[in-house]
């Protein structure tokens, strides 16, 4: 055993006896999965609006017209499902192209500064994006077995 599996599972001992063994004799746990929110809301969408279908389809063969159409419907149940679940609202109320004051002690993480940003706040410009924030989440628990990451099943028609 090397220096840095000693060290690992002396702190995984100290942590979990259990594990730390399980470590040593090369049967270490699987880990666990994460959240899968992102997931679920991306099962959501394509329930509703065939989005993954949309993204994943080579659309080059297809007008125009056609993609158009296609994009409408996908647009209209998406946007549905995600104000369902997830509702997004505006960051900053005034119109894109208004001119805004953004004052001292800002949030970088709300507000991007773009441009020729010099010296420090407050600073005067163009809104170019008015940004979104998560106004209310609402995602379903999990129902997806984690180890099974099927966002839509396969559909067979028997005929």
């Amino acid at each position: 055993m090397g220096l840095k599996s000693a060290i690992k599972a002396f702190f995984k001992a100290l942590k979990d006896e259990k594990s730390a063994q399980l470590f040593i004799e090369g049967k270490e746990e699987p880990k666990k999965e994460g959240d899968a929110s992102h997931l679920r809301l991306l099962a959501a969408l394509q329930r509703s609006g065939r989005i993954v279908d949309f993204f994943k389809e080579d659309i080059s063969a297809y007008s125009d017209a056609q993609i158009g159409s296609a994009a409408r419907k996908i647009h209209t149940e998406c946007a549905k499902t995600l104000e369902e679940l997830v509702t997004i609202r505006p960051l900053l109320a005034e119109k894109e192209g208004a001119d805004i004051i953004i004052p001292q002690g800002y949030n970088p993480q709300e507000i991007k500064m773009i441009g020729n940003v010099k010296g420090s706040p407050p600073y005067k410009g163009t809104l170019r994006h008015k940004g979104w924030c998560v106004h209310k989440y609402s995602l379903p628990k999990d129902k997806m077995d984690s180890s099974v990451k099927v966002l839509c099943p396969a559909e067979v028609e028997v005929v």
